[in-house]
Parts: structure tokens; C-alpha cells; sequence
């Protein structure tokens, strides 16, 4: 919807999102004191749909009264729990309920769509994230410097000449595959260690040439293809970016709602003494 992309709309969301948080927050103190407990068409229908959802079959009366029963208990027990502060200074109960009102804001905004501009944008300021990886078409035989000792350029030499006269070729034996087939930046350089797919970029096309080293040895090469990372255009990879674009709103509108609720605090932070906060911070730092 067009409305939703326009900014003075997401203001009145983090708006309307920190009104409904005050207005269950001042109406927390008056729960205690109802002693009503109602439970209403929608939250029996509920009730009904989480145990379909579980049993695959809708709930007997026996066991929708269950059901009631127990969500009417829980209440109770709830209401009681927080009347004796038993929910204080809980790490388990805090936790939820800022994961809880965590949710609540995500769900908010989630309903912010992007316009085509928007992702362009973003996009267009994100290139590195989104470029395909360059891919290489190869052969390769593998030299082990440790079995070759001091006669290892010699052989390498050797073996280089062979493979470009199309001569039979041994080289060392080796886990690592001879060849490879469009693979991408990240799978060579996890198969030979970080930077071998950066020698490939130095080598032509269509001829073996070596010796190129890596962590493992040393290897001759063949190239026969390589294509090039390219930036998709947006209609290609549209959702990705919407994808990406949200979860970066989302981070940005979470800072600015705890910014938001800060400000109504005094924050107050008393450190230990010096000496004692010395203590804290060594025992951190060694284990």
C-alpha cells in the first residue's frame, strides 16, 4: 500500500506502537484489582484452534471446557503472581516480556513496504552484498613440496612441460579434486584456502601455467573458463533485497523505540568501588 512507504506514516506508527505500550502499562495496576475473569468468544475460539492445530481435530466440549478451565486458572494464578511481585526481579520473566514487547514493535513496522525507488537505493548503496560470486572452470595437479625436497622447482618444471605438450603427467596424489566446474569464489578458496581463487584471476585462459601455491602445495593450472561477478538487477533479485532492507529498518526502528523509552528513565548506574570493580573485570578477563 502507498501509504504505508510515506515517512510521516512510519512516525505515526513508532507513535501509535508507544501509545498502546503506555496504555497497557498504566492499566497493568488496575488488573490486580478486577476480580472478573472474562473469557470471550475470540479467546475460546483460540483455545479451539491451537488444539486442532496440535491434535488435528477439533476439541470435544468435555475438552474445550478443559481448556477453559485451565486458561481460567491461569489467570488467576497470574493475577496473583503479580499482586505478590512474584514476577519481579525474575531474569526468565524480564526476558520474555522484552522479547514479548520486542514482537509487538517488529510486527509494527513489518508492515512498512518499500518502494521500487527505496530498494534501488539501497541496492545501488549495498553493492558488495548482493554481487554474484565469480565463477572458474578448471584443472588442476597437485605437487607436494615435502615429498620433493630441494628437486621440487625441478619437477615442477618438469611436470609443467609435460602437461603443455600433452604428455602423460604424474604429480602427487591428493583428497583434492582434478577439476572443477563453475564453481564459485567461495568454494575454491574453502577447497585451497583463502586467496587461491585471486591467483586464478591472474592466469589466462586455455593453457596450463604454475606454479600456483596455496596452503596445501603447490598446483598447475588449466583455466578454462571464468566468469565475472556482476551486481543483479533489482527485478532479479527483488525479494532479497526487500529482504535485507526490512531487517535493516527493523534494526534501525528498534534503536530508535529504545532510545525512545529511555528517555522517560533516569538512568542511574552505581559502580562498585575501584577496587572491587578491578576484581569484576580481572576474573572477566581471565576466564
Amino acid at each position: 500500500m502507498k501509504i504505508l512507504r510515506e515517512p510521516l506514516v512510519h512516525f505515526l506508527l513508532l507513535g501509535a506502537v508507544l501509545f498502546l505500550i503506555f496504555g497497557l502499562t498504566n492499566q497493568a495496576g488496575t488488573i490486580s484489582s478486577d476480580q472478573r475473569v472474562v473469557v470471550s468468544v475470540g479467546r475460546i475460539e483460540q483455545l479451539a484452534t491451537v488444539f486442532g492445530k496440535t491434535w488435528q481435530r477439533p476439541p470435544t466440549n468435555e475438552e474445550l471446557k478443559g481448556l477453559i478451565d485451565d486458561f481460567v486458572l491461569e489467570e488467576v494464578y497470574y493475577r496473583q503472581a503479580v499482586a505478590m511481585g512474584i514476577d519481579r526481579d525474575d531474569t526468565i520473566i524480564r526476558r520474555r516480556l522484552r522479547q514479548k514487547l520486542e514482537f509487538l514493535t517488529d510486527d509494527v513496522f513489518s508492515l512498512v513496504e518499500p518502494t521500487d525507488g527505496e530498494l534501488a537505493a539501497y541496492l545501488a548503496d549495498n553493492q558488495e552484498k548482493f554481487r554474484t560470486s565469480a565463477t572458474y572452470t578448471f584443472r588442476q595437479v597437485y605437487v607436494n613440496p615435502e615429498k620433493h625436497g630441494e628437486n621440487t622447482e625441478a619437477y615442477v618444471a618438469e611436470q609443467l612441460e609435460l602437461l603443455r605438450s600433452g604428455k602423460a603427467h604424474g604429480g602427487d596424489a591428493s583428497l583434492l579434486p582434478e577439476s572443477f566446474d563453475h564453481d564459485s569464489r567461495q568454494v575454491i578458496d574453502g577447497t585451497f584456502g583463502m586467496g587461491f581463487s585471486g591467483e586464478l584471476d591472474k592466469l589466462s585462459i586455455g593453457e596450463w601455467q604454475g606454479p600456483v601455491r596455496s596452503g596445501l602445495g603447490i598446483h598447475l593450472v588449466r583455466l578454462a573458463a571464468r566468469t565475472e561477478g556482476r551486481l543483479p538487477e533489482l527485478a532479479e533479485i527483488r525479494s532479497v533485497v526487500q529482504r535485507e532492507w526490512s531487517n535493516e529498518k527493523r534494526i534501525a526502528n528498534r534503536r530508535k523505540m529504545n532510545d525512545r523509552l529511555l528517555e522517560d528513565y533516569e538512568v542511574i548506574i552505581e559502580w562498585p568501588e575501584e577496587k572491587v570493580a578491578g576484581q569484576i573485570f580481572g576474573e572477566a578477563e581471565r576466564s
